[in-house]
């Protein structure tokens, strides 16, 4: 579905002020050209606790992700050995789909049991490699993850200084390796960034960027830990020592601040953010894809290529795949992400954007009015229309006592059948004969 974006939507298809878009909003950000979605709901939504997937349903999510919502880059998990099977699956999908589409496969082999070594680092690269999918190899960055992994080294005598060389020569180790086994996309995560000393982590994003990395992930492993602000600021520093390596962000939503933060990365200007499906990921998970690219498109301006009109199908099919049930209340995707109860959000049908972001038909959704606290005729008429039902203004306050029996009684809203029968009952015949013709046009 064509809808316009940033800017050109405001009053059209979004409700976004236009402050947004002044001259003194946007030259406090440095926004990139372009921002990528990389989809991780095959490596950090298999995170999600209970969660078992199988080779035949991670080709079916990845389907969903490249040809339902048309999503330029997916991660995978490569340091299991249940993940070969799913990335040997992947790939034949991937070579057959039609288009091309960026992968990785992450390792934190060398933080990992048994061995906590570049060895088995290594290992786990090839086997990336063999399965054809590109790489991305976590790092540690702060201080208190260096000593943690060195005691299982038998490095506690280390000092920082050397933990942190050794950190940077395994990268750059990975790095060559991963090019040397014929792996095209080669990334790096640098792993608890928020708490790592700034001069150090300067030091590793320009090592890495020098050494080609294609991208340069930050990821703030715990989530939670600082204000939007400072994830703008340290993408600001890092911007310049990247070179030609792009800068990303991978936020959780520890504290229920991922897409915040993820965005806030944005402003500094990050270029690639992961996402999943409906946010899926260990814990509470992590940046959710909906939010994003709504924001992306809508708040920012950008042209994520994401098709935004098959979003909820696709959120509501992968929460089947994973055994969860999308919560009503989702924002953009969820049943009542347009579901308006109080009264006054339906006395302005010409402002449609008073009370709502953007279109819900953009994203395969519907707004409708629905009945709690506070309903009253505007959105009751509104809700009988749309069912081929006409209310007399003295039909209302009856009508309306039926629907809060309802309400009251059962503790959830009548539905459309139940409805026809109120109006019937209470309006009359004219009532049974327009909603009969309405539901069999």
């Amino acid at each position: 579905m064509a809808h316009l974006r940033g800017k050109d939507a405001i009053n059209k298809d979004s409700g976004v002020t236009p402050r947004m878009f002044t001259p003194e909003i946007r030259s406090k950000m440095s926004l990139p050209q372009r921002v990528v979605i990389n989809d991780i709901t095959l490596r950090e939504g298999r995170q999600l606790e209970g969660t078992l997937l199988n080779a035949e349903e991670c080709v079916k999510i990845a389907e969903l992700l490249v040809h339902d919502l048309n999503v330029p880059m997916i991660q995978l998990g490569g340091y299991a050995p249940r993940d070969h099977a799913t990335m040997r699956a992947v790939r034949k999908f991937l070579d057959n789909c039609g288009r091309e589409v960026r992968t990785e496969s992450m390792t934190s082999a060398h933080q990992n049991f048994p061995r906590h070594n570049l060895e088995q680092l290594l290992d786990t690269v090839a086997v990336i490699a063999d399965n054809g999918i590109g790489l991305v190899v976590c790092v540690a960055t702060s201080d208190d993850l260096l000593r943690g992994v060195a005691k299982y080294r038998n490095q506690q005598d280390w000092s920082i200084e050397d933990l942190r060389k050794q950190e940077v020569d395994i990268a750059l180790a990975a790095l060559a390796f991963g090019r040397k086994k014929g792996i095209k996309e080669c990334n790096i995560n640098l792993q608890d960034f928020l708490r790592a000393d700034p001069e150090f982590l300067r030091h590793f994003t320009k090592a890495i960027a020098d050494a080609g990395a294609d991208t340069i992930y930050c990821d703030d492993f715990g989530g939670g830990i600082a204000a939007p602000m400072l994830y703008t600021e340290i993408f600001k520093e890092l911007k310049p020592l990247a070179g030609k390596s792009a800068l990303g962000v991978h936020a959780h939503n520890t504290a229920g601040m991922s897409t915040a933060t993820a965005l806030a990365s944005v402003e500094g200007g990050c270029e690639v953010i992961t996402v999943g499906v409906n946010g899926y990921g260990e814990g509470p998970g992590h940046v959710n894809l909906t939010e994003t690219v709504y924001h992306l498109e809508f708040i920012y301006g950008f042209d994520t290529g994401i098709r935004l009109e098959k979003l909820r199908e696709v959120s509501v099919l992968i929460a089947d795949i994973m055994r969860q049930d999308l919560h009503k209340n989702t924002p953009i995707v969820g049943d009542n992400a347009f579901v308006f109860m109080h009264d006054k959000h339906h006395m302005f049908p010409e402002y449609p954007f008073i009370f709502e972001p953007v279109k819900a038909a953009l994203f395969g959704n519907n707004k409708r009015p629905g009945f709690a606290e506070w309903a009253g005729p505007y959105g009751l008429k509104l809700h009988a229309k749309n069912l081929g039902i006409s209310v007399p203004d003295d039909k209302c306050r009856p009508l309306l006592d039926a629907v809060e029996d309802c309400l009251r009684w059962r503790k959830r809203s009548p539905t459309d059948a139940e409805f026809r029968e109120m109006a019937a009952r209470i309006i009359g015949p004219a009532a049974s004969a327009a909603s009969a013709q309405a539901s069999h046009g």
